[in-house]
């Protein structure tokens, strides 16, 4: 079977995804009006984990973010990368 044929070359790696995850997480529970505290009360998931979750110390997993998200009503999605050869 040919892998190689399915890989495709991101402009992003890994690491500057989880960077941009990481501002957008914090940027989404303030534009929801959302402090650390409240968020952890609807979602019972520890102030601190969020915290760190926010700070780049935690990586959270998916069950973890959908438990964070689900009681405000949000969901997490599969979201393709941009192609460098594509847009640049």
């Amino acid at each position: 079977m040919d892998f190689d044929k399915n890989y495709i070359e991101t402009s992003y790696t890994s690491d500057e995804l989880n960077e941009r995850f990481i501002k957008d997480f914090a940027r989404f529970r303030r534009e929801n009006n959302l402090t650390q505290t409240l968020l952890s009360k609807y979602s019972n998931v520890p102030r601190e984990k969020i915290a760190r979750i926010e700070l780049g110390m935690h990586s959270p997993s998916i069950k973890s973010l959908l438990q964070i998200l689900g009681p405000i009503g949000y969901t997490i999605k599969i979201e393709k990368v941009p192609n460098t050869k594509n847009d640049k």
